[in-house]
């Protein structure tokens, strides 16, 4: 057990600080947009523009999730020559797709906060962000694809390296163009936007210089004039297909959570945001020791070892839930002042420090439903958890926000405490799940 713990650690503790450079970039962009006036409208414009980019990454992840169950399957089974050539058919098959969804969010940014009955500034800002971030989509796809399947096999430090880059120049460059420092020209929401697309640009550079240099563990021949194999897509998309609804789950569940917090104006949705963007930290171990049980469990199923694999999403997920229960007591004793950190507006603190009190308790069953859901993704079963995520968040926790916002008359505070029960149901039906092992036996 203690070799498993050790393997956990070395595979999680990257991707945390890779998650952790994400998060410090989304905190750095709602810091600074919520000192760029009017920070209601954009810190709104950021938010929604981001939810719009996410909003199309269901079917890039859906698929990179079933390159990765497949990739370390095969790294597991010691067939390198098939986990590369994987990795270069999930290269090709998104980065075709990404081109038109690059050209739709350019043009028609707008369209999310138009359906959703944001005012025109948060409209245009919303446009404006989209402009500066959709630019650049197929290099966010080259960055996602290649740090999954690197992953995959068993490497999560060069990720958190490129990520170290790109994040640190997307941090000076939001304080560039957002406010025209460094000679630059301000350009507010926008910049902020060009900021994180040109930042994809600087990761891809990187990642395309250490392939020149043999210095990645597994990489795809980018020029290679082999087809893409058919037998290989359809398993992308018989295990991606539900991973990426799953995600869609997401991103559908995030725009219906947006229009019921809009009925209360663009502060309490500005709160949410701020609140959001603080929670990213809590969320680091989760999405860590998650990349740690989905790369573990599919080496150690190609090796034929079962039991091992089952033991090691267990220990992936204790750990992650004790990390994750310190990181939520640090939410429920200290919200205001986190809330603080991000912007001066007392409305707005008011708001985000109410949405992390409440989220603090939830932080320990969110790290066991994350670490539990990757360790069944690592082994190419996928359907079940997108069924009890697409329950809890479209039935379950939308229906109890509704129900205590609206009938039940409190306001933002019924919607919060609607994600509070959701995630303790969900999270136990992820265990019951898991507990069967029916995920041990799927063939890939």
């Amino acid at each position: 057990m203690q070799t498993l713990e050790r393997s956990v650690l070395r595979l999680a503790v990257p991707a945390v600080v890779s998650n952790l450079l994400f998060t410090l970039r989304s905190v750095a962009d709602t810091m600074m947009l919520g000192r760029y006036p009017p920070a209601s409208v954009s810190i709104s414009a950021a938010g929604l523009g981001a939810m719009l980019y996410f909003l199309f990454f269901p079917l890039v992840m859906g698929l990179s999730t079933g390159a990765v169950a497949m990739i370390a399957r095969r790294w597991g089974e010691g067939r390198y020559g098939d986990a590369r050539y994987t990795f270069e058919n999930i290269y090709v098959l998104l980065t075709l797709l990404s081109i038109p969804i690059s050209v739709f969010g350019v043009l028609f940014g707008w369209t999310l906060p138009a359906l959703l009955g944001a005012d025109a500034a948060v409209i245009e800002g919303t446009q404006n962000y989209a402009m500066g971030v959709f630019a650049f989509y197929p290099l966010g796809v080259f960055i996602t694809v290649y740090h999954s399947s690197i992953r995959a096999a068993g490497d999560t430090k060069t990720p958190m390296y490129v990520d170290l880059v790109s994040n640190v120049y997307n941090v000076a460059m939001n304080y560039a163009l957002i406010f025209g420092n460094f000679g630059m020209p301000e350009l507010g929401v926008f910049g902020a936007g060009l900021a994180t697309g040109t930042s994809y640009l600087v990761g891809a550079i990187i990642y395309l210089l250490l392939q020149r240099r043999g210095r990645l563990i597994i990489s795809p021949s980018l020029l290679s004039r082999r087809p893409i194999q058919r037998d290989v897509i359809w398993k992308m998309f018989r295990i991606g297909i539900p991973a990426g609804i799953e995600r869609g789950m997401w991103s559908i569940a995030a725009i219906f959570y947006t229009g019921l917090i809009l009925q209360f104006g663009s502060t309490a949705y500005s709160g949410f945001q701020v609140g959001l963007r603080a929670e990213g930290f809590a969320y680091l171990p989760g999405l860590g020791f998650s990349i740690a049980a989905t790369t573990l469990v599919g080496q150690h199923l190609g090796a034929r070892e079962p039991e091992t694999a089952r033991k090691a999403a267990v220990v992936a997920t204790r750990q992650c839930a004790l990390l994750m229960g310190f990181v939520g007591l640090i939410l429920i004793l200290f919200p205001r002042q986190i809330a603080s950190a991000f912007t001066s507006d007392p409305e707005i603190i008011e708001q985000a420090s109410l949405y992390l009190f409440l989220m603090g308790f939830t932080e320990p069953a969110l790290g066991a439903l994350f670490t539990l859901a990757g360790g069944m993704r690592g082994a190419g079963y996928t359907t079940a958890p997108m069924l009890v995520n697409a329950f809890g968040l479209l039935v379950v926790r939308l229906g109890i926000a509704y129900a205590l916002a609206f009938p039940l008359g409190m306001g933002v505070l019924g919607i919060w405490l609607g994600m509070v029960a959701e995630t303790f149901i969900r999270a136990l039906m992820m265990y019951l799940i898991f507990r069967r092992g029916a995920w041990m036996r799927v063939v890939v």
